[in-house]
Parts: structure tokens; sequence; C-alpha cells
């Protein structure tokens, strides 16, 4: 795309579509730039317009900058063409028009052809914004082909299909920049910051339009559910309302609620349904147990069928399992505290009135045969494989050796049985009897003792009713009913109470009930507590902790203005299972959510979910067209998707497992699972000398995923002079625990090159030169095959299993919100406004639009320097000490430096001029010029390679040195041989260099 107002302008954004191809930023539109070029306009509006001096400063900058970049070819540089002119070709012209108001074809300069402050600072920082358009875009890819069932690569080819319609097939959508369009914007899977950094021109806008119609069309049709459960709902005491608990028959025995408003029925119906099943099972078992080692014992013939018996007992065990299952739902957590019995692990009833102590000890004794009859199975068949791997044996001790691990098989299960039925007999004599007699063996709904009790809670009653009718006497009496005496009528009452009372406790110790133990409220009313705690605001609490979704109820109320009944309202939040835990035991709930969750002064961002689509979404669970897992389609969920690079690692993993099984089960041997893949992102960088920069994986991460058992992807890119490479490596430790790497396609590393040498043979020398340094760095053997990973072409992915995903959100998880990371970058852009404004004032526009040195190792941005010499570059001018020392800001220092680096590097003297603006001039001494008074072309190739420079960087009159004192730093570096430490200010810089990405902002 080429800008026909401004030259420089044009200039520029060839340029930052060159350095975001560096970061391999490849899927982007012209359109993507235009409309950045304006949204950065708007936000630097009012930014401090350029002098003529200023911007040509800045040009003859930024022309040093790209004739310096090696990665830039000669033709992109300099093309003369109308249509698509060389960078420094339009900066040319540029610097020409601003000398002469006039354009090529001699007409003036209009305002629209002059550069404004805030369109030179957008060009500078177009790259960050395009970096971030990209990053955002490719997370919706994901987004929309997770819930679409299809690649990562399919979405984006949505994508572009839906951009690049003509004009007549796309809605008129008349838009502006500063607009609340990203505010407004509210899509289910997407993140704050994906939603801040996503591009915003007209096209985007209607493309994001139609795929997000699609993708919620799609969601609606995925099989559903409520992503909370009645069991995951816990309904809160109100203060004052007193322990109300759900006993009696078809009580749940929770806290908190009676029977008649109990919600978890159908638990219970499941429960007592399967307890009901189980125990009638188990009556049979026994029976026909009996018969059967009663005809073994007397050597009768029986009609009893072991195997039919076996099976009595798998579906009993079925049955009390799922009893056992509801009644952890019932009783555990915080959703009720029945206490539960140390020694049996049952509920109900504490250690010291355990009934299972004898059949505790029984139980254990009856494990051991069982783990004594495995063992003894396992040492045999043991023995037979080894007989088979010597491969001739002797048949009868094989013969041998069958028969008796059959008849040891026979025992084991035998005491199998027996074990099986003891661990039944043990829950069935812990039922208790809850809000009843308090007897074990029987629930309250089939206690024998239901008429007595009846008697007893209607005993309870009729003393109240006393209480009253003697209140209501001392009243007709005209006397205080609380401090009343009692009368002889009074008395007699009582005392026909009382005789009732002594026949019932009576009646109670015959039955063998504890009179003192019993209350119509519980049977344990000293032992069992609620855990769930009480609130006077909160009336619900439901969580899921697989999905980490938290709804919070609060309780109807009477508004005191009006006395309106304002109705519950609930709320949604995201919270770790640790935090839901420490919620839930804090001393005060209300308190808790009050502070914590409820937070006014914004701490409550981790909670909050990314937008009000998140929120919906996060209240069900669907059926993931991608895992097949039952998942809330948010941001949380992040399952692999194909063509992604987690999609890529995750879909080679299940291939190779499959491939395993499936050859180990055709060779009849254990399947050999491969180790897990850990990713490793690049975060270390080393210089090849003069030819290019490799950013790799940090040795300390590799190791530690090494140590760990799992094969590490090393992520890589490399740049080079002529080519880049890019891809990820494979490091892992042998059996000797030596580490290895390759860079081999079978061994699962997909490193690939931008040169001719690659694209025929699908390796080159860039790829070897990256091998072989990413192993020096790893300690590792290269080149080395046969990873863990190495197998044959993929498969077809496995189905999908029927799971629920684990979204739930890590302990420690932090976020900035949508409206906070907007406004850290108002703030940001307020500070360069300011400092753009200090600069105007004291009339030192040369670096107004200059983004500062950057580290020559990192190309992370550093302070000025201010010193430089052989051991080091100081920041700080009272470091300037010996005759080595150069001081950056004095021109005559610098000037000597480049002059004595250069002589004993060449052995010739070099001219270094100085100019009235602050820049320097390389050149060759003038006795060595030609008549035109330029270089030879002999030395311009000894001056670009004393300075490592590439060939054009070095012009035929010499190379330029711009004012600033990273530039400076630089030169010198060269100049005396070495490697820059320090690279000189980015007029414009790349993405990963502005001080906005590497402060986060």
């Amino acid at each position: 795309m080429v800008c026909r107002e401004n030259k420089g302008r044009s200039a520029v954004i060839g340029y930052q579509k060159h350095l975001l191809r560096q970061l391999g930023y490849k899927d982007y539109d012209d359109f993507e730039l235009q409309s950045g070029i304006h949204e950065f306009g708007h936000q630097y509006e009012g930014f401090p317009a350029p002098t003529e001096k200023e911007q040509l400063a800045f040009l003859n900058g930024l022309k040093q900058q790209i004739e310096s970049d090696p990665r830039i070819t000669q033709a992109d540089k300099y093309r003369e063409s109308d249509r698509q002119p060389g960078m420094v070709t339009r900066i040319d012209q540029e610097i020409a028009r601003l000398k002469t108001g006039k354009d090529e074809h001699g007409r003036r300069l209009q305002h629209k052809h002059k550069m404004r402050g805030q369109d030179l600072a957008a060009m500078q920082r177009l790259g960050v914004l395009l970096q971030r358009n990209q990053e955002a875009k490719d997370g919706y890819f994901d987004v929309y082909a997770r819930t679409m069932g299809m690649s990562a690569g399919a979405a984006r080819a949505r994508w572009k299909t839906l951009v690049r319609r003509q004009k007549s097939e796309r809605e008129n959508t008349h838009i502006s920049l500063t607009d609340t369009w990203r505010d407004q914007l509210s899509v289910s899977g997407f993140t704050s910051r994906q939603q801040a950094d996503i591009g915003q021109s007209n096209v985007s806008r209607e493309a994001l339009r139609i795929m997000e119609e699609e993708r919620r069309a799609k969601l609606t049709s995925l099989p559903t559910r409520p992503a909370l459960t009645s069991f995951q709902r816990v309904r809160l005491a109100e203060p004052g309302a007193g322990n109300v608990q759900c006993t009696g028959a078809g009580g749940c025995g929770q806290f908190g609620h009676e029977r008649d408003a109990c919600p978890n029925q159908v638990v219970v119906t499941q429960r007592d349904d399967a307890r009901a099943r189980w125990k009638k099972l188990d009556k049979e078992i026994r029976g026909s147990q009996a018969r059967l080692d009663e005809a073994l014992r007397k050597g009768w013939a029986t009609m009893e069928n072991p195997v039919k018996l076996e099976l009595m007992r798998t579906e009993r065990d079925r049955a009390l399992q799922h009893d056992q299952q509801m009644t952890d739902h019932l009783a555990g957590g915080v959703s009720q505290g029945t206490v539960r019995c140390e020694q049996c692990a049952q509920f109900g009833h504490l250690k010291d009135e355990c009934p299972n102590t004898r059949r505790v000890e029984e139980l254990e004794a009856l494990r051991q045969p069982v783990n004594e009859r495995q063992k003894s199975l396992e040492e045999i068949y043991g023995h037979m494989d080894d007989l088979e791997y010597q491969g001739s044996y002797d048949q009868e001790e094989f013969d041998r050796l069958r028969n008796q691990a059959g008849l040891e098989e026979v025992e084991r299960n035998v005491a199998g049985m027996r074990f099986r039925d003891k661990r039944a007999e043990i829950v069935g004599a812990a039922i208790r009897c809850i809000g009843g007699c308090g007897q074990f063996g029987h629930a309250r709904d089939e206690c024998p003792n239901a008429a007595l009790l009846d008697e007893v809670e209607e005993h309870a009653r009729e003393a109240e009713r006393i209480r009253e009718k003697i209140r209501s006497r001392a009243e007709l009496r005209g006397q205080n009913p609380d401090t009343a005496p009692l009368t002889d009528a009074d008395n007699a009452l009582y005392d026909d109470w009382y005789s009732k009372s002594i026949d019932i406790d009576k009646r109670l110790l015959d039955a063998g009930i504890d009179p003192a133990q019993i209350s119509t409220a519980t049977a344990l009313s000293k032992a069992r507590k609620t855990n769930a705690p009480p609130s006077a605001r909160i009336q619900e609490v439901g969580y899921n902790p697989d999905t980490g979704y938290l709804e919070v109820t609060t309780r109807p109320y009477k508004r005191k203005s009006d006395g309106a009944v304002m109705p519950a309202k609930t709320y949604a939040y995201r919270m770790s299972p640790g935090q839901h835990q420490q919620m839930m035991a804090a001393s005060s709930l209300t308190s808790y959510v009050s502070q914590s969750v409820w937070a006014k002064n914004g701490g409550n961002t981790a909670y909050q979910f990314e937008s009000v689509a998140e929120a919906a979404e996060a209240s069900v669970q669907r059926k993931c067209a991608t895992c097949g897992r039952w998942a809330s389609m948010t941001s949380a969920h992040t399952c692999p998707v194909s063509g992604s690079r987690a999609g890529q690692d995750d879909s080679a993993r299940r291939a190779r497992i499959k491939a395993e099984k499936q050859a180990a089960r055709a060779a009849g041997r254990p399947a050999q699972m491969p180790p897990a893949m850990a990713t490793v992102p690049p975060s270390a960088a080393l210089r090849f000398g003069n030819e290019g920069r490799l950013f790799y994986a940090d040795p300390g991460r590799i190791d530690t995923e090494l140590s760990s058992g799992k094969v590490a992807a090393a992520q890589v890119r490399a740049n080079f002079l002529d080519a880049s490479v890019s891809g990820q490596a494979v490091a892992w430790n042998d059996t000797d625990g030596q580490t290895k790497l390759s860079t081999d396609r079978d061994d699962g590393a997909n490193l690939q090159c931008t040169c001719r040498d690659f694209k025929k043979k699908h390796t080159c020398r860039h790829v070897r030169v990256v091998g072989v340094a990413m192993a020096k760095r790893y300690a590792a053997d290269h080149p080395a095959v046969g990873s863990p990973l190495r197998s044959a072409p993929l498969p077809a992915a496995a189905p999908a299993r029927e799971e629920t995903a684990k979204d739930a959100p890590e302990e420690g998880f932090t976020r900035k919100s949508y409206a906070q990371i907007r406004e850290v970058r108002a703030a940001w852009r307020g500070s360069e406004r300011s400092l753009a404004d200090q600069f105007a004032k004291a009339q030192d526009g040369r670096w107004l639009y200059a983004a500062g040195a950057v580290d020559g190792q990192t190309g992370k941005p550093v302070k000025t320097p201010q010193v430089w010499s052989d051991g080091g570059i100081s920041v700080d001018p009272a470091d300037a000490a010996g005759r080595e020392s150069v001081r950056l800001d004095r021109e005559k220092d610098v000037q000597d430096g480049l002059r004595a680096g250069l002589r004993q590097q060449t052995g010739k003297h070099w001219s270094v001029t100085r100019k009235p603006d602050g820049w320097l001039h390389i050149t060759t001494a003038l006795q060595r010029r030609t008549g035109s008074k330029e270089i030879t072309t002999a030395e311009r190739r000894e001056l670009a390679a004393a300075l490592k420079l590439p060939i054009d960087a070095v012009s035929s009159h010499g190379v330029p040195v711009p004012p600033g004192n990273g530039w400076r730093a630089e030169m010198l570096d060269r100049a005396s041989g070495r490697a820059p430490r320090v690279l000189g200010e980015r007029y414009v810089a790349r993405a990963d260099q502005r001080p906005e990405v590497v402060h986060n902002v």
C-alpha cells in the first residue's frame, strides 16, 4: 500500500509492514493498516506538530535506520516506481518536497500532504497496534473454530472470505473510530485484552458480526445443561431462625430448611430407591449363601447357582455405591455438617458410638487373604511369563502352574465375596434413624418404633398446651403469668403429665432407646452442627468446582424509603475451588463476600467475567464441538484447536497414543504411552556475530520440563541476513539422562525457513545452524533422532470422551478488566503527550519522535547511554574516567573514538566530520576519493566490513551517524570491531521494542 498524500508516511507504513514480517505476522490486510493509522491518529490528536527541521531530522534518521537493516532487499529500499517505490526512494522524495514546498510534478503542497504531529506519532506506534490486532484476531479464530468444530485455518479462511468481498456485497457500515464499539463488544470466549485489541475497521466489524451470528447459532444447537445442579446449591440459614433441620420420612437431613421446603427431593428419592434395592439384594444373597454353605458342609446337592449369586453381588455393589454417592452429596462439604465416624467412615454417628467396631475388625481380617491370594496369583503368572519368554519349557510344569493359578483365582474370588458382603453389612448397620429413635440398622421412614415416637411428639406438644392453659388462668385472675404461683389445679395438670412421661420413658427403655437422646428436631442435636454458615443478606450460594462458576443470591428485603419488598437478586462470578472453600469457611460469609466478591474498590476484578456474554455463557454447560466435553464456552475453556500451536501438539499426542495402542494390541504386548509434551516459548536471545540473531527457549525451563519426564517442544525464531527460521525443535532425555535435541520432522520438530534451499529440500544451512546453536545452549547431543514422539503419519483423531472440562481458575488467578486496560493505556498516552510538550517547549524536537536506544542482544529499550568504553557502556556521566572513556554528548570525543577504532581495524585513516545539526559523517580520506569526491567501490566494501554493515548501508559518500547517544555508542562498538551492545535510537521501532509492549500496556 502506498500513501499518495505524504511520501514519508508511506515509507513508515512500508517499514512497519517489514517489521511485522520480521516478527512473524503475515496474516494482515492493508485495510487494517489504514484503520490503525486513523485510530491512533485520533488517540494522539493535539500532538505537537513537527517543524520542517524536526521532520528532516526524523526522515534522515529513519533513512539511516532502513539502510542499515540487512533484512530489507535492495529493491525494497531503492526501487524506482510510480506505483510501488522503495522505502528510501519515498523518503528522498519527501525530503525534496520539504525543501522545495512542491511535489514531483511541480505542484505546491497542500495541507493534506503535510505531516501532522498526530500522524507521525501514529506512524511510529502503528506496529504495536497491528501486533495487538493480529493476536486478538487469532484469538477469535480459535474461539470460532472451537465452537464450530473446525480448524483454526478454516476459521481464518472464513474471515478472509468475508473481508475480501466487494463493497457491493457488504453492508454499508459507516463507522467512527472514536465511538464505543469496542466498549460494547460482548463475545463469550473473548478475554478483556482481546476485546481491547481487536481491530475495528468497518470491514473487520462486519466480518466479526457475521461470524459471531454463525457462532451463536451453533452454540444454541449444542446439547446444553445448567452449570449448577441442585447438589451444588447451598441454601443458607437466616440468623435467628434456629437450627432448622430437614428430618423425618423422606428428609435429607440437612440444616437450614424443613421437610416441606426440601430442595433435595430428587437426590433423596435416588438414595432411598438405591438403598431399598441393595438391601433387598443383600438379604437374598445372605440367604442363598447360607444355603450354599450348608449344602457344601453336608455334601448335599443344591439348586443355588454360584454364577447367579455373583451377578446379584455385582448388582448389589452397584446400588450400594449409588446410595453412598447420594449420601456424600447430602452429607459432605459445606452443604451439610453430618458427622462422620473415624472408624467405619460412615455418616450419622461418632466413633465412640460406632456399631461396627467388631465388623471393621472382621473386614480387615477378610482383606488379608484377598491380598495374599492376589499376590500369589501374580507370582504364578510372572513365573508362567518367564517360561514363555524362554521359548522352550517343560509343558507339564507349565500346566501345573496353570492349574495352580486357577485354584488360587477361585480362592481369591471366594475371599473377595466374603469381603464385599462384610462391607455391605457395615453400611447397612451404620444406617441410623435420624430424627427418630436414633437406633442403628434402619432409616426414619422404616423405624419399628414409629408409633412410640409419635406418642413422644404428642406428649411434648401436650406440655406446651398445659403451659398455655396455666398462663391463661393466671391472666384471668389478674396476675402476671410469668411470676404467678401455681395453684393446686395447675399442679394436678403437671402431675398427670409427669406420670405419663414415666410410663413413656419405661417403654422407650424396653425398646432399647435412650430417653435422653430423643428430640423432635434431631437424635443428634448435640453432635451435629451445620457447616453452611448463616447469613442475613445472602440466601443461597451455588458453585461448580469444574468451571469455577459462582452464583450468589441475596435475600428479599423491605426497602426503608417506601416499604416496597425488593426481590432476591442473583449475581454471577468466577472463583477457584480454594477460594470457594475459604469463602464458605469464613467466620462471616456476608463480610467475606462484601469485602472480596462485592468489593466496590475494583479489588474484585479477578472474580468478574469478561463481559455480559461471558457471564451468561458461564451459567450453562454445552457439549463442546471440538473436545466433546461438557464445558461453559467462555474464555476459560481453551481446549486445543486443530491448526493452532496447542491444537497441533494435542492432536499429535492423541494420534500417537492411538497408533501405539493399535500396534501393541496387534503385537500382543503392553502399550508404551508417549510422555507428556511441554511447549516452551522463546525468552532468551543470542547473536550470530554479524550474521543474525536467535530467540530461543530458556535452558532452565527446558531442563525443568525434561527433569519431570516430559518432552520439550523448544520454540525458536532466528533472523539471518538472507532468511528467517521459525518453529520448534524437540528436546528429551535418553535412558542415561543425556539431553538430546532433534530438528527432524519425524521427531516432532517443525522448523521452517524462508530460503530457497528449504523449499526444495525441506532442510537448509540456516536450520542446521539453529539446531547447533540450541544444542550448545542446552548441552544436548545434536543431531539426534528417535525422540519418544517419533511416529508414522497421524491417524484420525479419537472420538470425543464423555466428561466435564476442568476450567476453573487456578489459585492466585489475576487479570485486568477491559476498563482497567483502557485506563492504563489512556494514562500512558497522557504521559507521552506530556513528554512531547516538554520537548516542544525546550525546542529539542530531535528526539520528540524517537523511541530511544535498545539493547543490542535482547532488543529491549534501555536508558540513554552517556559514556562508552571498551569495558562497558554507562548511563552515568560520572563514569567518564580514563583515556579510553568517551563522553557521548561530546562530538569531538566521539569523532576521535571512531577514527581510532577504524584505524586499528583497517590500518588506514578515515575521515569523520561534524554537521551543524549534530550528525556525524564517516567517509574515506580526501586524497583517496574519486574525482567526483565519492568513495571507491573497494573502500565501500572495506568500510562496510569494518563496521559490520551491509554494503548498501554505505553510500558513495560514506556512512551518516544520526545525532543520538545510542547511535554514537553503536557506531563506536562497530568501529572497534565488536558486536553492538546498544543499538541506536529507533525512529520507527519494531513492536517488541516499543515501551508499550515492554511495559505491557
